[in-house]
């Protein structure tokens, strides 16, 4: 892939890249997943579930330091060698394709409910992956504009949500800490697959502009999810209460039914339309993600790539549309990303540390 001067990022595009990848369509069903184990103090949950992204970053910046030129990929067939390193890669990337067309399947069915129920599944999934496949194809700067964008979007929207203040009650989160630690603790895993996305930083990294920087915007980014998604879980308690939140598939749409402007009949339908955006963006990251592997496995460029992989995802997201299936497979293989990750990017750590090895450039 080209990663000339020009085309790499500053660290605010950084940053946005990042949420582009975390902050998609989770967060809306974020309480439902949670209240049924923690109740009450799910939003505690989130704060605890943070050790993931955080030691995500640190492992992502110091294999940086050491390797400042290549991305994940390079540095496991540097350390496993080129068999046993390609296995790791291909398992590394069936996680952005599971993701990519889970993307598009939730985002089609959310149309089909909300907004276009007359649109055949597979019309929507084509849109998705067009739009996706074309945003992708302008490189990675642009891709982090396109993610800027539509944060800015979403941010005023987001935090109208404060409305819901005046009508919910505090007593819908109390006692904190009343399920017990025990359920609190249980349910971190939970969470922790909602920060799924973090792993993008071992592929985008060689694409920064300063090595030094990375840590702040990195931080940065994760500051603001927290932020996103414990807001998004204590309001959608407070407003609606433990017994109602399960009730929804997306339970924190609701918390927008107590926003009244005088010139909109539904407000609701105005945060739908940013959702839709936000699963574009997401969708449209975990794409250029996979030309990234497309061109470690076969050296193909971008635009190249971005064509290849488009007939393969259309498919898959279109087989997710199978609510059961798509829920088992999404249901094992999440957790199992987490677990394999961690226990990989461990030992990539150890293996660089007792090696020793001088910084790895490969063109």
């Amino acid at each position: 892939m080209n990663t000339e001067k020009n085309n790499l990022l500053t660290p605010n595009q950084l940053t946005y890249v990042l949420l582009g990848f975390v902050v998609g369509t989770g967060f809306l069903k974020l309480p439902n997943q949670l209240v049924e184990t923690a109740g009450q103090d799910s939003w505690i949950c989130v704060i605890l579930a943070l050790i993931y992204p955080l030691y995500m970053i640190f492992v992502g910046i110091y294999i940086r330091n050491k390797h400042p030129n290549v991305n994940i990929l390079f540095i496991n067939e540097r350390y496993f060698g080129k068999l046993f390193g390609s296995l790791i890669n291909i398992v590394f990337m069936m996680q952005f394709i599971i993701s990519a067309a889970a993307v598009i399947a939730y985002t089609m069915v959310f149309c089909r409910v909300y907004i276009a129920s007359f649109f055949a599944p597979f019309k929507i999934a084509l849109i998705i992956v067009v739009l996706a496949a074309y945003a992708s194809s302008k490189g990675v700067v642009v891709l982090a504009k396109l993610n800027q964008i539509i944060f800015y979007f979403f941010i005023p929207t987001f935090l109208l949500s404060l409305i819901a203040l005046k009508y919910g009650s505090i007593i819908n989160l109390e006692p904190v800490f009343g399920v017990g630690m025990s359920k609190v603790i249980k349910a971190i895993p939970d969470t922790a697959t909602s920060y799924y996305g973090w792993e993008c930083l071992f592929l985008i990294i060689p694409y920064t502009k300063e090595i030094k920087s990375i840590k702040k915007a990195a931080l940065k980014a994760v500051a603001i999810c927290v932020v996103i998604y414990v807001w998004v879980v204590f309001i959608t308690i407070y407003y609606l209460s433990i017994d109602i939140t399960p009730k929804s598939y997306w339970s924190f749409i609701l918390v927008f039914e107590s926003i009244n402007i005088p010139i909109i009949n539904n407000f609701r339908y105005i945060f739908m339309f940013i959702w839709v955006l936000l699963s574009f963006k997401s969708t449209a990251n975990y794409y250029f993600a996979l030309t990234i592997f497309v061109d470690y496995f076969k050296k193909i460029e971008l635009k190249r790539a971005c064509f290849l992989i488009f007939p393969f995802i259309l498919l898959l997201a279109y087989i997710f549309s199978d609510g059961m299936l798509r829920d088992k497979i999404v249901g094992f293989t999440d957790p199992a990303s987490i677990i394999f990750n961690v226990v990989f990017l461990t030992i990539v750590s150890l293996m660089i540390y007792f090696k020793g090895k001088n910084s790895y450039n490969s063109n």
